[in-house]
């Protein structure tokens, strides 16, 4: 576990003072343990980084940590190997272990809350059966609560909250439990009676298995479809019936096409250093040494369908203006850049880190963009609007920026060039202007509000014209492209027989930008997170990935809360992360549905290391 600039975080053991704070507590949902301020840690367990003068305290650390917690929301500590028969494993029946009752647990790691006389053997502890929210993600144990934010979403269930919770502001003290997709909440007496319901039921021994049945439109042209064959339905998969199997099969790939795969290596080939090497030397070049493509029935119908429903939501989404909001939900207007300090950003109220210009009074904000309800006397800086309501990208995927009305015709909007052209005839004097300056690619008014911004697939290089990767029709449209996603030999292996899994997501890449799928344009970003087999191998998967209409964020420290918010009312399909601008380091990709990915491509390679 390290702080923010990567330092290990050392245990101190107890405090036996009150001169740390938490830094937990500027994290969404503050310090897991309560703590506001200093003067509060006497007793606690830290964890710190002398080098930055940051702490941790025991529950925030174990929340870093992604810790299992008992049915109340504690930790679980790891005591290590038990030496006695003295405990059970409170997974009861379901124990994984069979550890049935005392006297059948010895020498067996022992994870335990105190508090609760509450004991998981390492296999229950490791595969955890969650209760759901309705749409099958599994809600996660937050603890209890220290605000009133939250309603318990059981209220809207048959009887009621069973804490009779009728809105917010009776949650105070009460242990939570969450879905963030969702933005879905449980009390803990809800969450008991919930029902465990498996959202893959295991098929009957008995039931007859079928094969799929094939539509030959949705077959792709490049498939061979003689060597595929009939499979189980594997995880991440949505088969309609749960006797049918899928089809199945992939192909060798020849010198040529594993030439053609080099070349796509070396064109998006970056030697950039990025903590998540641990350490370990960034390689000269990768070395292609075989290639699979991946012909996975299920898994294609589902991504074909799903770029469907994105064609049909980004329709609407050209057809509304997406303006922020003040808090009483009145459009906010951009008014463009200010020549005086009498106006302040009114995110410096709210929580969330305050205004992310660091504005937190008048006279600090000439020449700072301004968003204003007239109305309510309400403002925004740019940077806080953009976080809030997310920026539209040029064709290259930086962020648009609203420069005000023009008082001049020196520019053009581009949309003039294209088939659709200028919705305002490419009449520019007086008209609202959003640009990207690295581009120099302008929008008018009319046009930046039906403007669905697209990332160009920079994998459109030399190796793409030896082989043809078969783009499909609503490929342009739905703003699909091609990114990497590195991984291990057993996990490629169960992505592309099944799919990938969105709850699992995290485990090794980390959970920056939230729970999602992490792909990337520059295949030395994948390999970082690539795992070498006995041959000395590692695997990346080319995939297709349906982006949709991205958004936008270059916050060093971002505020998950708020993207996954945007992605959940569907405002926006996917997000880039830019690293490479905050950072110095690579742009990053992130997609919330499994749906939306589909792996094409399981390409094995070595690290090269040129001698000096």
């Amino acid at each position: 576990m390290t702080c923010p600039r990567n330092h290990p975080l050392a245990n101190l053991g107890t405090s036996k003072d009150n001169g740390w704070g938490c830094d937990g507590m500027k994290a969404p949902g503050g310090c897991r343990s309560g703590l506001t301020g200093f003067k509060q840690s006497y007793g606690m367990c830290r964890f710190q980084c002398k080098t930055c003068d940051f702490d941790f305290c025991e529950e925030c650390y174990l929340e870093q940590l992604n810790s299992r917690r008992c049915a109340k929301g504690h930790p679980l500590l790891a005591l290590g190997t038990s030496m006695d028969n003295g405990w059970l494993c409170d997974s009861g029946d379901g124990c994984k272990s069979k550890a049935r009752g005392f006297k059948s647990t010895k020498g067996l790691p022992r994870f335990r809350c105190e508090a609760c006389d509450f004991d998981y053997c390492e296999r229950c502890y490791a595969s955890p059966n969650p209760k759901n929210c309705d749409k099958g993600h599994p809600l996660t144990a937050l603890g209890v609560t220290r605000d009133n934010g939250w309603g318990c979403d059981g209220r809207s269930a048959p009887g009621g909250c069973q804490r009779a919770m009728t809105g917010f502001k009776q949650s105070k003290g009460v242990p939570r439990y969450r879905c963030e997709v969702c933005d879905f909440d449980l009390c803990d007496k809800c969450y008991d009676v919930r029902e465990v319901i498996d959202a893959k039921p295991k098929m009957r021994m008995e039931l007859k298995m079928e094969s799929m049945k094939v539509d030959k439109t949705l077959i792709p042209r490049h498939w061979d479809e003689t060597i595929m064959g009939d499979i189980h339905m594997e995880k991440g998969l949505s088969p309609t019936a749960d006797n049918v199997m899928n089809r199945f099969g992939k192909i060798q790939l020849s010198e040529k096409e594993v030439t053609a795969i080099q070349q796509i290596f070396d064109d998006t080939y970056k030697k950039v250093y990025t903590r998540d090497r641990k350490g370990s030397k960034v390689p000269d070049r990768l070395e292609v040494v075989r290639a699979e493509r991946i012909q996975n029935l299920q898994n294609w119908a589902e991504f074909r369908l799903k770029q469907q429903e994105i064609l049909e939501e980004l329709v609407q989404l050209k057809e509304r203006e997406q303006l922020g909001a003040c808090s009483n939900g009145h459009a906010l207007i951009p008014l463009g850049t200010t020549q005086d300090n009498g106006w302040a950003c009114d995110a410096r109220n709210e929580g969330e880190g305050g205004c992310l210009s660091g504005i937190t009074g008048f006279h600090q904000t000439k020449g700072k963009n301004r968003f204003r309800c007239e109305k309510c006397d309400f403002d925004y800086c740019d940077k806080c609007y953009l976080l809030r309501t997310g920026a539209k990208l040029c064709m290259k995927g930086h962020p648009l920026v609203p420069l005000g009305t023009t008082q001049d015709n020196g520019w053009g909007c581009d949309n003039a060039s294209t088939k659709a052209g200028c919705l305002r005839q490419n009449k520019t004097k007086g008209v609202d202007r959003h640009r990207c300056e690295v581009c120099d690619y302008d929008l008018c008014d009319l046009c930046y509000k039906k403007h669905i911004g697209h990332v160009i697939n920079n994998l459109r290089t030399a190796g793409t014209s030896i082989m043809d990767l078969n783009s499909g029709d609503a490929d342009g449209d739905t703003n699909t492209v091609w990114l990497f996603h590195g991984t291990s030999d057993e996990a490629a292996e169960k992505i592309t027989r099944g799919d990938f899994l969105v709850d699992k997501a995290g485990s090794n890449a980390g959970t920056l930008y939230g729970r999602g799928i992490y792909l990337a344009e520059s295949c030395s970003k994948s390999d970082e997170y690539s795992t070498e087999n006995s041959d000395g191998h590692r695997c990346i998967l080319l995939c297709r990935a349906a982006l949709g209409n991205v958004l936008y964020n270059d916050d060093v420290a971002p505020n998950v809360d708020c993207i996954v918010r945007q992605i959940h009312d569907k405002n926006y399909h996917s997000l880039l992360g830019d690293r490479e601008k905050c950072r110095k380091t690579f742009r990053e990709f992130v997609v919330y549905d499994d749906d939306q990915v589909y792996p094409e491509f399981a390409v094995w390679y070595k690290r090269v290391y040129d001698a000096k």
